[in-house]
């Protein structure tokens, strides 16, 4: 399940997201995680799983790391952006649907020249009782020509949907998140996909993105 995978705190990199994501999964089962001071060289596309107080990344190329850094804030989601002088750029609340929700993993990319796409995977947590159910979801944060003040943040799909109700109904939807340019216009879109069901996000500028 999707919540297992929050007690993992790596860095790497992939220009090959799925194929990537299998191996470091692989990785992460037999114990060979990779040293949190290696240096990648990539700086194209990011990604890493969140736990902890926070992680150090040069978001918008200057040589200077900022911190991303997951909160709880009584009970609830926050995700807070800091500069190097651990003043605060960006901060923006998460809604969870239960107990146990957790920013999970970020991932950093390119989806055009001038804009870069900060995608957050929250574990909106899982309610129990006569049923089960737990639920995962993307957020994206973006931000125009390095400039840390244009950032934004919208509420994505859901990439997860696990549900058990009475009579011992089951089912389980596991979603791929690709980061692809569907209409050829130059930017890179935000595609969650199962199956034949497609939910595709574009980017209008401005930090507005429309959901196809």
């Amino acid at each position: 399940m999707v919540h297992y995978l929050g007690v993992f705190f790596l860095l790497f990199m992939s220009l090959r997201a799925l194929a990537q994501d299998e191996r470091y999964y692989r990785q992460i089962l037999n114990g060979e995680l990779p040293s949190l001071g290696l240096e990648m060289k990539e700086v194209q596309e990011h990604q890493f799983n969140v736990k902890g107080v926070g992680y150090s990344v040069d978001l918008n190329d200057d040589g200077i790391e900022e911190v991303i850094q997951p909160q709880k804030r009584d009970g609830v989601d926050w995700i807070e952006i800091k500069d190097s002088g651990q003043r605060k750029i960006f901060d923006a609340k998460l809604l969870a649907m239960g107990g146990e929700s957790a920013i999970y993993k970020a991932k950093l990319s390119h989806i055009s020249k001038t804009t870069k796409l900060l995608l957050l995977f929250l574990d909106e947590g899982k309610t129990a009782g006569r049923k089960f159910e737990s639920t995962a979801r993307i957020y994206l944060i973006t931000f125009d020509n390095n400039d840390l003040s244009t950032m934004q943040m919208t509420v994505g799909p859901h990439h997860f949907h696990e549900k058990e109700g009475q009579r011992d109904q089951y089912w389980q939807k596991d979603y791929s998140v690709e980061i692809r340019d569907v209409d050829k216009d130059g930017v890179r879109d935000v595609v969650v996909q199962y199956n034949h069901i497609q939910r595709i996000m574009t980017y209008k500028g401005r930090g507005n993105w429309d959901r196809l």
